[in-house]
């Protein structure tokens, strides 16, 4: 509460000082947003749908080929456009490995909501005796990643803990392909005892997690997309990976359950 007050002051004085110097009535309204931002966080810190001009454009994008990202039509037949996704094995390297993936801002707050829809087709994602990361909450210093959501033989996982060794498997169930899943994760980002991990799919509860789900050091940044590190040192089963995304949204701490669940008619 003392940095909220702080916090507030700066932006008052800040706003007194523009009116004084001359600034017009806009300046001071800018800043007017910005301190309720600061008191009062927006439960949706940022959202892609993909019918706007600039896909991803508030985001780090790690592509490197024409390939890896397109703005397509909905592949079960929607009228909305979705995020596909493609890695195949030749692929060049991209920072550092075989990946398509976008890369979130720097993390603020240790309490995070993330959601998205995924549609996995059986005709460009065939079993592989390897897994390949979806989803993963990176952090720079950390090497593997801490936590992270992966297809494994054709079977949703989710993978956390706050060491390497120890980190633990959650199987989710089957992939059925060629059809949309929606995804809720809630993460209490800590390295001990106060960390929490939730995750809804299609609106069903299927996992909670308590204890450490990262590395003891800076907080993670989301990433959205494909990565396969196998194909960096190794062939796998398959050579190619190609997923679709939609409604991808970063939420606050004050964001829940219902602000990321869909409306009905989407997927």
């Amino acid at each position: 509460m003392q940095l909220l007050l702080k916090s507030a002051t700066f932006f008052c004085l800040t706003a007194l000082a523009l009116i004084v110097t001359g600034y017009d009535q806009s300046a001071v309204s800018a800043f007017s947003i910005a301190i309720k931002q600061t008191l009062n966080p927006p439960k949706v810190l940022i959202e892609e749908d993909f019918n706007g001009r600039d896909p991803f454009g508030q985001v780090h994008q790690q592509f490197g080929i024409d390939h890896a990202f397109t703005v397509v039509d909905d592949p079960a037949g929607g009228r909305n456009k979705v995020g596909r996704f493609e890695l195949r094995e030749q692929d060049p390297i991209q920072s550092n490995g075989k990946r398509s993936e976008v890369l979130f801002p720097p993390q603020d707050h240790h309490d995070r909501w993330y959601s998205y829809s995924v549609y996995i087709p059986s005709e460009h994602f065939k079993w592989d005796h390897d897994n390949d990361i979806i989803s993963q909450w990176h952090q720079a210093t950390g090497g593997s990643p801490a936590t992270t959501f992966r297809v494994h033989q054709d079977n949703f996982m989710f993978r956390t803990g706050n060491k390497k060794a120890t980190r633990k498997d959650y199987y989710l169930g089957k992939v059925e392909k060629d059809k949309w899943h929606h995804f809720i994760f809630h993460i209490i980002h800590d390295h001990g005892k106060d960390g929490l991990v939730e995750v809804w799919q299609n609106g069903e509860k299927v996992l909670e997690h308590k204890g450490g789900n990262m590395y003891d050091t800076d907080l993670p940044r989301w990433k959205v997309g494909i990565y396969k590190a196998s194909w960096a040192k190794r062939k796998t089963s398959t050579t190619e990976r190609v997923i679709y995304f939609d409604n991808i949204k970063l939420g606050s701490e004050k964001s829940s359950v219902e602000d990321l669940l869909l409306a009905t008619g989407k997927h």
